[in-house]
């Protein structure tokens, strides 16, 4: 862990009250945050803080719009952070009230269990475009794959017909006899590597420096991004068994900053989302 002064906010809250350091309440996070996949991570985290036990939240103007459904009168209003603006605020589903509630949105996963070819595809095209470069190799079945920097070059040519050039800091390998689901899994376990900073941030500033930790925490910080993105998603979960039989050994969990894990999941979600023909503006080298 760094130095108490360079610590973020919530990774203080959680040493000073102990807070979560145990397995069992770890996963009971997890559990909880994995049930909001219509809100970022760090704000599910923020609720369970406020108001442990909450079914469904969302703002007064999406419970009219949506649920038809409004605030009972001197509710108390939940605070989440918002993009690009302080703070927002929302309201739990038994804060309000009139029409009924649709049930299946208390339990909304349908686990897909597959990703097309094409939707695979597009996803190592935006990873390409965010700075990392996915190779296949001929794997046993027990290695699922790995990453690591590589600074190389890459090129895209614009709509001009104009070649430029762009940094390509990262390589994932992936084991080819894995199937997609598995490939993906595989793929959110090394970007949360990159993205709580194992791996040094190569210059760019959208990534911590957090090298310097140690492999245990390192890995189970990997396995919990792995973990979160695959539940939110509703896809086959590798990290599943790992968690399950580190909690099972173990009474607290490592030295990790669950403030670095949920800012991971929250980026890795956001680049799943967005599909980009562009590298990224901080990698652009011309």
């Amino acid at each position: 862990m760094p130095k108490q002064n360079n610590i973020p906010e919530l990774d203080k809250l959680f040493q000073d009250v102990r807070a979560y350091r145990s397995t069992k309440n770890y996963m009971e996070l997890f559990e909880f945050i994995k049930r909001f996949r219509h809100i970022a991570p760090y704000n599910a985290m923020l609720i369970n803080i406020q108001k442990p036990g909450s079914k469904y939240v969302a703002s007064a103007k999406e419970w009219h719009e949506r649920f038809r459904r409004i605030p009972k009168p001197g509710a108390r209003p939940l605070i989440i952070l918002r993009t690009f603006g302080p703070v927002s605020f929302v309201y739990e589903l038994e804060d309000t009230y009139d029409m009924e509630f649709p049930q299946e949105l208390l339990n909304p996963f349908k686990p897909k269990g597959e990703i097309s070819d094409s939707a695979f595809a597009d996803l190592v095209r935006t990873l390409y475009f965010n700075g990392f470069r996915v190779y296949y190799e001929n794997y046993g079945t027990e290695y699922a794959g790995a990453v690591r920097v590589i600074n190389h070059h890459a090129t895209y040519i614009d709509k001009r017909n104009i070649l430029h050039n762009f940094r390509m800091p990262f390589a994932i390998t992936l084991n080819n006899n894995h199937d997609n689901i598995t490939q993906l899994a595989t793929i959110y376990h090394e970007l949360g590597h990159v993205y709580c900073g194992h791996l040094g941030n190569s210059g760019l500033d959208y990534l911590p420096e957090r090298a310097n930790l140690d492999i245990r925490a390192r890995e189970f910080e990997a396995e919990s991004v792995c973990w979160l993105l695959c539940e939110r998603e509703g896809v086959k979960n590798p990290s599943a068994e790992y968690l399950s039989n580190y909690v099972d050994h173990n009474n607290e969990i490592p030295d990790i900053s669950i403030d670095t894990v949920l800012k991971a999941t929250a980026k890795i979600e956001q680049l799943r989302r967005n599909t980009i023909n562009t590298p990224r503006k901080e990698l652009r080298i011309d």
